[in-house]
């Protein structure tokens, strides 16, 4: 058989099986092979199979479905110029069984393929963020997401082109449409069901979909500044040289979290960084901030660039010269500057606990001598 015809097709009266073969075309990319069939007898049960066969003529079963279902959809997917056996069969002889099929190929698959059945969804285990693209008007791309037992909550968000939309069933059976842009608070007491499909779409339209505990959060890992400072401020307690010493900008790095605390965040998540200065009546002035995405182990680092102080300075006081600068020395500093992180999807009040956690840096404002000034 050809790749694109429709066939009428049976199975004689006094046989139980029939077969056919196919080739793939000579494709480079990652390339779906469909299978439609049509017109089984209601209530028939048929035996339908797809197998690769490879060079050296050793065979692979890629898919089969036994079921007394008028319609079929068989996917396997396929390199160039690969040989399939196509078999229908039945339990037993009786009279001609006559069906309808077609075999397509969508090139440029994405990873998760095939996935255009129910049955065939793809698992995705906790809080991930996934991508695809529709590689035919056809497809439709099925994901079973499901989650940690003490996780009840979870937030979906869409990154989608017009004319995809997401048909999501969660937890409690309670059916949503979304579409690019849309955000929405699921039951994740069970798995989430999502379907990704096209209304109009685009050739190849791409998606992203995000799937995030509410109650994630973003702990600081590390952070330090390489900034040559002259001088370092004197720490917050008497005889104590200061640490952390940050002018205009800090090597930041983030741990994401999700809401157990304990399980990491997958890749692809958004992670916002900031940096304040604070002052002695719960005063805080934003003075950077920067949006990381996590890595595969949940980890996203930057550089945070710093601006000038704002609010909360202390001095100037005056510290010790250097040999190059005999003249006396003063800096200027905030000695209560804050850097947090949260994951941008997550609640607001998520953040509290490493927010309560000692995240101080000491901000260095400005450094002047008698007969010069420089500004950091």
């Amino acid at each position: 058989m050809e790749i694109g015809p429709v066939y009428d097709a049976s199975i004689n009266a006094d046989a139980t099986l029939t077969c056919f073969q196919l080739v793939t075309p000579d494709i480079p990319s990652l390339t779906k092979l469909d299978l439609n069939f049509a017109g089984f007898r209601q209530g028939e049960v048929h035996d339908v199979s797809l197998v690769r066969v490879d060079a050296d003529g050793s065979t692979h079963a890629i898919a089969s479905d036994a079921s007394g279902d008028t319609y079929r959809i068989m996917q396997g997917m396929t390199g160039p110029l690969t040989r399939w056996l196509v078999m229908v069969g039945r339990p037993a002889k009786g009279p001609t069984s006559s069906f309808q099929m077609q075999a397509t190929v969508a090139e440029g698959s994405d990873r998760y393929e095939p996935n255009d059945a129910i049955v065939k969804a793809t698992p995705i285990q906790g809080n991930k963020v996934f991508e695809g693209n529709l590689d035919s008007a056809a497809d439709v791309d099925n994901y079973l997401i499901s989650f940690r037992a003490d996780q009840k909550v979870a937030v979906i968000q869409i990154e989608a082109p017009v004319g995809v939309v997401i048909d999501v069933l969660d937890g409690s059976n309670t059916p949503y449409t979304l579409r690019g842009g849309d955000r929405k608070r699921v039951d994740a007491s069970r798995p989430v069901f999502v379907a990704v499909r096209g209304d109009d779409a685009p050739d190849a339209a791409r998606s992203k979909v995000s799937v995030t505990d509410p109650r994630a959060i973003a702990v600081l890992s590390s952070y330090s500044s390489k900034e040559n400072i002259s001088h370092l401020a004197p720490g917050t307690m008497p005889g104590v040289a200061g640490a952390a010493n940050v002018a205009r900008q800090m090597e930041v790095e983030v741990t994401a979290f999700e809401g157990d605390h304990t399980t990491r965040l997958g890749a692809g998540h958004e992670v916002t960084i900031f940096a304040r200065d604070t002052g002695k009546n719960n005063e805080n002035w934003l003075v950077g901030s920067v949006k990381v995405v996590t890595d595969a182990n949940g980890t996203a680092r930057a550089t945070l660039p710093i601006s000038g102080c704002k609010g909360g300075e202390l001095g100037p006081i005056q510290v010790i010269p250097r040999v190059e600068y005999p003249d006396a020395w003063f800096i200027t500093y905030n000695p209560f500057a804050v850097v947090h992180a949260w994951v941008d999807s997550s609640d607001p009040n998520a953040q509290a606990e490493p927010l309560n956690k000692p995240q101080l840096f000491q901000h260095i404002c400005k450094e002047t001598v008698t007969k010069r000034w420089r500004s950091r």
